[in-house]
């Protein structure tokens, strides 16, 4: 169940951050990518954590 609110939070998060993308100042776009590419890791590290749980319930 943890997993999944993690992964919701992390589709809510990228969406937010596509709004900075397109903002004007160069510093949003940078702060947009950068909370992008931080999200995406999170996202690798929870299903990793994911799936090694579900392989141990196998």
């Amino acid at each position: 169940m943890i997993h999944i609110l993690k992964i919701a939070a992390v589709i809510i998060v990228v969406t937010y951050a596509l709004r900075l993308v397109n903002a004007q100042s160069d510093w949003l776009v940078f702060a947009g990518l950068a909370i992008i590419g931080l999200a995406l890791y999170v996202l690798y590290v929870v299903l990793g954590q994911f799936i090694n749980q579900l392989k141990s319930k196998l």
